[in-house]
């Protein structure tokens, strides 16, 4: 009977602990996962270089401040291109409003970018699942 009730008790806080699976270090970082799309028939070339960054956009006479940024190199793969972005908790104010941005680059050279504000859902387990639609440039 002990047994049974262990394995129970482990199979559930697996799924509790996959549940919060975007929340890592002690509950001080979190992380945004989605996808980048267009709809242009445009193939990638290997060498193009997707940007995703997490902004504060508070303030409408200030520069956006930049909270998380990552780039990848897409290595030939297309569109939709997944993404995943870690930030810290504690750089997150109450009260402010932040932005999901992605961009794609050609040889340093602005081919695609997003022009829709995504804000970020703070709640750690709705902070997935992001479809950021960019346009092109040209």
């Amino acid at each position: 009977m002990k047994n049974k009730y262990l394995k129970h008790l482990l199979v559930l806080s697996t799924f509790t602990l996959g549940a919060c699976s975007e929340i890592i270090d002690g509950q001080n970082t979190a992380t945004i996962t989605g996808n980048v799309f267009y709809l242009q028939r445009i193939a990638l070339p290997e060498t193009a270089t997707l940007t995703v960054t997490l902004s504060d956009v508070s303030l409408a006479d200030k520069k956006s401040e930049v909270v998380s940024q990552h780039s990848y190199i897409t290595e030939g793969k297309q569109v939709p291109l997944p993404f995943s972005l870690s930030y810290s908790l504690s750089d997150i104010k109450k009260g402010h409003t932040y932005n999901i941005s992605a961009k794609i680059e050609i040889k340093n050279e602005l081919v695609f970018t997003s022009d829709t504000a995504h804000h970020l859902i703070e709640d750690p387990e709705q902070a997935n699942n992001y479809k950021i639609k960019l346009v092109s440039v040209k």
